[in-house]
Order: structure tokens, then C-alpha cells, then sequence
């Protein structure tokens, strides 16, 4: 029976009237894929989504560990519930106040979920990575009563099993291929927030991504993991070979992958690059510096050689491919001339576009242990000269889009100086801005065809062609 707005529904001992849950995801799509399974199990305790906090009595945020801006921003907007709790409205039918409850998760959680119970009276109870898919029964257990508890076990099974849930109705789904990582670079938190490397079948993959093709109408994947070159060496199996098999799934019109580590990029995935119709134009590969020195200190085991010679065989299985990547910014003792290594790997990469950040260190992490001699003013510095060097390499390849003709799909209509536009993504992952042919056209989650009209380092303006509808 579907819950409507007066339908209360039981579970055990616990009747659930229809309610609200308030949900904050920082950080990387892995955390924006578990905030959708966390949703699909809500929907099954009577709670649907609000967009505002004040009508929440569930809020949860879905944390990251990995940048300090994402965690600068957690602890300020949870510092916030105290206010949102203080301030519940009165149930005019009991003259009580509304019971909001206040969860932490993701992986801020997994690491300090204890220390974040015990610090923070406003929270109601934390939960790290591996468990999302038991929220139901925390939320249970928190509405009958049980407060200020942490639930950060891991899953030590060696099967990955999961089926991905959705719950938003746009055809783009992100698919868990494989989770944690086995690389302990000097510098991430990730395999203590996300475990070791577990990846699922890869039957099982291809039936899950069918199942979404054919009864949710999903016609773009983005298939997910901490380190997704890595997937199925657990099993025998290969990224390349799960492109390959999802290529015959007819509906699926478009397949992308992220994260990647340019060591274990291996010779099937660059030629599924090369044979693959559906497989995007674009290769996010996170390099983080282009000094070998780095790099070691790093423990990232390759080198800027190997990098750019990888990038190179990609592009020669696919012309059309762009290439973007990350570069971390002073990382510790890094010296100028290391830093201008970076500078000259940029100018040889030729990255479509790059995410950029100065070091900033993670406890628990090999990196925080060093003594180091850098300034806070020099990682500024630094970084600005990344930045700077990177806007006018992207402003040049951007201005080679002029005249050509991309298929994008429409993802959402905004106003641009009082003008109204609609916004979709090529294959190589570029957005492109384009005027509606008529303001009455409804563009949502159509293919268009559109000729790029102008372009700068950050902006792609275009005109519509043809509108191929939500089917192309």
C-alpha cells in the first residue's frame, strides 16, 4: 500500500505516521549514491523528502572526510541543530513539542562516531559507511527511545552484494561496483572510512543495470568506486569486461566510471575505451602532482612518465576523449622545484578541466605525521599558480568546441542574467548552456542536439539543433 498522508504504517512494536527527513550529502558520489539508498529504506518507514530543514523531524547528514572545506561544513551546519531543536513546533493535538532526531553518517562518522556522540548533545545517533543499509532499524531505534548511540561495525564478509536503489526519477543512476581501497596513499583517509577492496559480481552488476534500464528507464550509469580500476580482481574480473558487457544492455545509451588510480588502468580497459559505443568521452585520472618525488612521498607507485604516457595510449584509443584529473597543492616539504614540475606536467597533460586543493591533513593518515616546513600563505600561492596556469589551457581547448555540433542530456532549466536556460552535459562531460527554442519548451532529461556558439575556460553557450526527446 502506498503511504499517503494520513496512512501510518507498523513496524514491530512502533506505528510510523507519515513524516519528513531532512538530508545533507557532502563530499563524492559514492556518499550521493549511499544517500539514495538510504532514502529507498526510509520510504518504507512513511518518510518522505523535504527541502526544508524546518519541516524535518529527521535530519541526517551524509558526511566526507576527505576534504577539511566538507568538514568545516558539517560541524558548522550541525552546530545549527541545536537552534532547529529548540525551536520544534508544538503538536497542537498533544501540546508536546516535535521530536526531531538528528543522525550523523558517512565517514566522518565511520572514524569519530563515538567522540561525535559524546561531544555533541544535539546528535541523536551516528553511523559509519558500511552500515546504511541498516538505517531503518536505527531510525527504529531511535523513535522507541534509545538515544546517543554509534553503529561503526564493518562489514567482514568477503561477498559484496548489494542491489542499487533510486529514488529522484531523472534516467541518470550511479551503480556501487566496488567499495574500499587498498592503496593507503600517504595523504587519505579513504581506506580507513571505506574499508578494504570488496568488488560485487559482475552477473550481478550487469543484472542490476538491466533491472534500472528496463523498469526504471536509467539511460546513463555512472558506475562507482573508491578505486574502480581495481574492480573484480577479487573475482577473476576486469572493469573492461563489465564495460564491454553492459554495452549490449539496449536502453542504455551512455556509461561513464569514477574514481580511477593510473596504476592499475590495464590494457582491456583502454581498449574498451577504443571499442565501446557507450562508454563516455571523458577519463577523470587523478595524478595529484607532477613531481616524482611527490609522487613517492605520495606512495602513489607510478610516475609522471607512466602518467602521461597512459593518458596518451587513451587518447589514441579515443580521439575524442577529454581527460580531467586532481593535483593537490603543497603537499608536505614540497619544493619549488617540485611545484614547477606540477606547473610543466599541466602544460604537457593538456587536462580538460582539473579539481584543485591545497594539503590539507587528515588524522590517522601517514601525510599528518610529517614534519613540515610549508606555509599555509605558500599552499595559497601555490595553488592560485595551478589554478591560473590550468584557466588558460582550459580556455584554449574550449575555444576548439566552437562550430562543432555535441549531444547532451538536458538536466535542468535556470535563469542567467534574467534570461532563461536550460543545462545539460556532453559525453565528454563539458556542460553546455543553451535558450530554449520557445519559453514554453520543456527540455527535462531530453537528448539535444546543439552547435557550441561561444566558450570560455568555465562557460559553453550553444543553440539547439534537434530535440531527439527522452529517447534519442
Amino acid at each position: 500500500m502506498e503511504p499517503t498522508e494520513t496512512t501510518t504504517v507498523k513496524v514491530g512494536e512502533l506505528e510510523f505516521p507519515p513524516r519528513k527527513v531532512w538530508m545533507k550529502t557532502y563530499g563524492c558520489q559514492m556518499n550521493y549514491h549511499d544517500s539514495e539508498r538510504i532514502m529507498s529504506h526510509l520510504s518504507g518507514l512513511n518518510f518522505t523528502k523535504t527541502e526544508e530543514k524546518s519541516d524535518a523531524d529527521l535530519v541526517i547528514f551524509n558526511t566526507c572526510a576527505v576534504r577539511d572545506l566538507a568538514n568545516q561544513k558539517f560541524y558548522s551546519h550541525l552546530g545549527e541543530m541545536k537552534k532547529l531543536k529548540a525551536n520544534a513546533d508544538i503538536n497542537p493535538e498533544t501540546g508536546l513539542k516535535k521530536n526531531v532526531i538528528v543522525a550523523a553518517g558517512g565517514c566522518i562518522a565511520q572514524t569519530e562516531g563515538k567522540e561525535l556522540i559524546g561531544k555533541y548533545k544535539q546528535l541523536d545517533f551516528a553511523f559509519g559507511t558500511d552500515v546504511v543499509d541498516n538505517i531503518g532499524e536505527m531510525v527504529y531505534r531511535a523513535y522507541a527511545g534509545e538515544k546517543k548511540f554509534a553503529v561503526t561495525s564493518w562489514d567482514r564478509s568477503d561477498n559484496y552484494s548489494i542491489e542499487t536503489k533510486i529514488t529522484h526519477g531523472s534516467p541518470m543512476a550511479f551503480v556501487n561496483i566496488i567499495k574500499g581501497c587498498d592503496k593507503f596513499c600517504s595523504y587519505c583517509i579513504v581506506p580507513f572510512t571505506r574499508g578494504r577492496e570488496k568488488s560485487r559480481r559482475l552477473e550481478e552488476v550487469v543484472k542490476d543495470v538491466r533491472r534500472l534500464v528496463e523498469i526504471s528507464g536509467v539511460q546513463e550509469v555512472m558506475l562507482l568506486g573508491q578505486n574502480v580500476n581495481s574492480y573484480g580482481k577479487d573475482n577473476g574480473e576486469s572493469l573492461g569486461q563489465l564495460i564491454m558487457e553492459l554495452e549490449a544492455i539496449q536502453g542504455l545509451e551512455r556509461l561513464r566510471y569514477t574514481t580511477s588510480h593510473p596504476y592499475d588502468v590495464t590494457d582491456d580497459l583502454v581498449e574498451a575505451h577504443r571499442n565501446s559505443k557507450k562508454l563516455a568521452n571523458h577519463l577523470h585520472l587523478p595524478v595529484q602532482s607532477g613531481s616524482n618525488t611527490v609522487l613517492q612521498r605520495m606512495l602513489r607507485e607510478y610516475t609522471a612518465e607512466h602518467y602521461l604516457d597512459l593518458i596518451g595510449k587513451m587518447r589514441a584509443a579515443n580521439p575524442q576523449m577529454t581527460i580531467s584529473s586532481d593535483i593537490i597543492a603543497g603537499f608536505p616539504n614540497e619544493t619549488e622545484e617540485e611545484h614547477e614540475a606540477t606547473l610543466r606536467l599541466l602544460d604537457q597533460a593538456q587536462f580538460d578541466f582539473i579539481y584543485s586543493y591545497a594539503f590539507s591533513a587528515r588524522k590517522g593518515t601517514k601525510a599528518a605525521r610529517m614534519n613540515d616546513v610549508l606555509s599555509d600563505d605558500i599552499r595559497g600561492r601555490r595553488l592560485r599558480e595551478i589554478q591560473d596556469r590550468q584557466l588558460k589551457i582550459q580556455e584554449s581547448i574550449r575555444q576548439g568546441m566552437i562550430g562543432k555540433t555535441f549531444r547532451i542530456l538536458v538536466e535542468e532549466k535556470g535563469l542567467s542574467k534574467g534570461v532563461t536556460k536550460w543545462t545539460g552535459r556532453t559525453s565528454c562531460y563539458r556542460l553546455v548552456h543553451f535558450e530554449p527554442e520557445s519559453l514554453e519548451q520543456d527540455y527535462q532529461w531530453h537528448w539535444v542536439d546543439v552547435e557550441i556558439t561561444s566558450a570560455t575556460a568555465l562557460s559553453t553557450q550553444g543553440k539547439v539543433l534537434r530535440d531527439l526527446g527522452k529517447r534519442p
